[in-house]
């Protein structure tokens, strides 16, 4: 009798399929892909912390003029206008970051901050545009070390069936 028992409860014990590999392929496309959003996020974030600690040329931005967009729940504005560095450097076009309707008033003349940008200056009170940088640094990394995981995971499951 304990023979069909074993029998009956190995019978009844589901049947392990062997896992399938990562496709090789697909890891290292999705490798190529993070590391270049990881690029892309490294290639600003020295500009952009020193936006967030103020860092940089102070000077004066003189608004010229403003132009807004409606969005679903929110305005997004564009500020126009001349930057004129503290030191008395030459004066260029640029925008002032983070402007709305009731900071960008056509002639008024507002302390702001280069920090090194081609079109843009940024207020006294600094920018949050590096918490997307962090972000495009920080998804990259945690997709590779899944990619990594996965390998693991696979290499040594393989290891232990050979052995």
């Amino acid at each position: 009798m304990s023979e069909n028992l074993t029998e009956t409860t190995a019978e009844a014990a589901p049947k392990r399929r062997p896992r399938r590999a990562p496709s090789l392929p697909f890891s290292l496309v999705l490798l190529l892909l993070a590391s270049a959003v990881a690029y892309i996020g490294f290639a600003g974030f020295d500009q952009n912390l020193r936006a967030a600690r103020g860092e940089g040329a102070p000077g004066t931005f003189t608004a010229v003029s403003l132009s807004c967009i409606q969005h679903p729940g929110h305005e997004s504005c564009t500020c126009n206008g001349h930057f004129t560095p503290g030191d008395g450097g030459e004066t260029r076009g640029v925008y002032l970051h983070a402007a709305g309707r009731e900071t960008c008033v056509e002639g008024a003349r507002i302390g702001a901050v280069d920090v090194g940008a081609d079109n843009r200056v940024y207020g006294p009170d600094g920018s949050r545009e590096w918490i997307l940088s962090a972000f495009l640094v920080l998804v990259p990394l945690a997709v590779a070390g899944g990619i990594a995981v996965t390998w693991t995971r696979h290499l040594r499951r393989s290891a232990t069936d050979v052995g």
